[in-house]
């Protein structure tokens, strides 16, 4: 293994600190790279060490490391089109500040599309994330993005993807609710696209676990923790931080003889869906 130049690969793939938040990186052998990082987002109501939505940011950033890691390659901005999170095991709780290792390897690589998997691990691998990714240029991302242009302020002296972002919510109406967002400050996407923020698909996902946490206590009628089993992203557009977003819940799959439920929401930007996310629980 040899280490890796944090600062050139996050120049490589567009993406700085707080949202890349990697505190080493290394090459290893078959083109695969690790890492280790420190859980920040708050879990909520999820069960496990890490919330999965901060797994699929983390695990995500660092499919798009293995493939700029290898090789000499201008700047590219990856932008995840479809993923897979999947729990693979059970681990103890951990205090907070603690640390986890996580391991990628590209699996599919052009000139316009990435397909890459990653693991994180405590101990042993406790879930994996399969990912898609749109491969712009930097030339190209520029021009279709370029209404997005905002100066990105001074960085913070913690990190915002340690709060949750704030829903109004409508009472739900049988097995749906709606929640809605308020635009965000550019500073709460800071380190996700210099200059150009946008809402990261991760923060969306983590939204969405509040509309499903709520919506699932409406089902069972009090408040209760959950593991996510498994949760699957289309994204579909890339929205300005500018713009608010509802989220759209309902519950598809409810029994609570097997602990199981299953959620589907589409999370809608001016009356378009911007992004579609099913969500396994196990209670």
């Amino acid at each position: 293994m040899h280490r890796l130049d944090i600062r050139e690969i996050c120049e490589r793939i567009a993406v700085q600190a707080p949202y890349f938040a990697f505190t080493e990186l290394q090459g290893v052998p078959h083109r695969m790279v690790s890492g280790t990082f420190v859980a920040e987002q708050p879990l909520g109501f999820e069960n496990g060490p890490v919330a999965s939505a901060e797994i699929g940011r983390h695990l995500a950033i660092l499919g798009s490391c293995a493939a700029v890691a290898w090789q000499a390659a201008p700047q590219i901005y990856y932008l995840a089109t479809k993923a897979r999170y999947s729990k693979l095991h059970d681990v103890a709780p951990r205090a907070s500040g603690a640390s986890f290792q996580a391991s990628a390897e590209v699996l599919i690589h052009d000139r316009r599309s990435l397909t890459a998997q990653a693991i994180v691990s405590a101990e042993r691998p406790f879930a994996h994330l399969y990912c898609e990714y749109q491969a712009l240029s930097e030339s190209l991302f520029l021009r279709l993005f370029k209404d997005y242009r905002v100066p990105s302020p001074p960085l913070a002296d913690s990190s915002p993807y340690r709060q949750s972002v704030q829903l109004d919510f409508e009472a739900p109406v049988g097995p749906s609710i709606i929640a809605r967002s308020q635009p965000l400050a550019p500073a709460r996407c800071a380190g996700h696209f210099l200059d150009y923020p946008a809402w990261p698909v991760a923060m969306i996902v983590h939204t969405v676990a509040q509309t499903t946490s709520r919506l699932l206590h409406h089902i069972v009628d009090k408040e209760v923790s959950y593991t996510v089993v498994k949760c699957d992203l289309a994204a579909h557009q890339l929205v300005p931080a500018c713009e608010p977003l509802s989220f759209h819940t309902r519950c598809v799959s409810a029994s609570s003889y097997l602990s199981h439920y299953v959620f589907e929401t589409k999370v809608m930007r001016n009356g378009e869906i911007a992004a579609e996310i099913a969500t396994e629980l196990r209670v």
